[in-house]
């Protein structure tokens, strides 16, 4: 009887978690390990960590072992980085890592790493000067996400984005 959560009505994973949505929140680690029983869930939602610009966290392992998920929001959690493990992810169809802290494109997010991805968010992603001393921001320096879109030849990152054949939606706005 919770709003925030959904069950399979029918099927193998008949009254398991099918979709689940955490908001609103208070942490400094990464997803916490209890999220790896969630075995059937095929929706994540996790948003809105208190001060989450603030922060430099990872995503840690334990999100990585739910290969099912095919729709996953982590946002406003104040991520720096992926876990190298969350490539295992490889069924996700659409990803909104939006609100974050990211500097730089992750490397991992490519189509070859997440061959079903139609739908990516990097949207707000931004730092704040107690991360960054702004005083000392030079020209060409970045408080947000810094796609490099100057960047010659295969390696530039908005280029890459642009390219990726089977994403049908890409938001990377602010």
């Amino acid at each position: 009887h919770w709003t925030n959560v959904k069950v399979w009505k029918d099927g193998p994973n008949k009254g398991r978690v099918k979709s689940v949505r955490f908001f609103m929140f208070k942490t400094q680690e990464a997803i916490p390990y209890e999220i790896q029983n969630l075995t059937a869930a095929e929706e994540i939602n996790i948003f809105s960590n208190a001060n989450t610009f603030l922060l430099s966290l990872d995503t840690g392992e334990y999100i990585t072992k739910l290969t099912d998920l095919k729709r996953l929001t982590i946002g406003s959690y104040g991520l720096v980085t992926l876990h190298p493990d969350f490539v295992n992810l490889k069924n996700l169809e659409y990803l909104d890592l939006g609100s974050n802290c990211f500097e730089e494109l992750p490397d991992i997010l490519t189509p070859e790493n997440f061959p079903n991805l139609k739908s990516l968010s990097l949207n707000n992603s931004r730092i704040t000067q107690s991360a960054k001393d702004l005083s000392k921001i030079t020209k060409g320096d970045s408080i947000g996400l810094y796609l490099k879109s100057s960047v010659d030849g295969k390696d530039n990152p908005l280029r890459k984005l642009l390219l990726w054949e089977k994403l049908e939606e890409l938001d990377i706005s602010n």
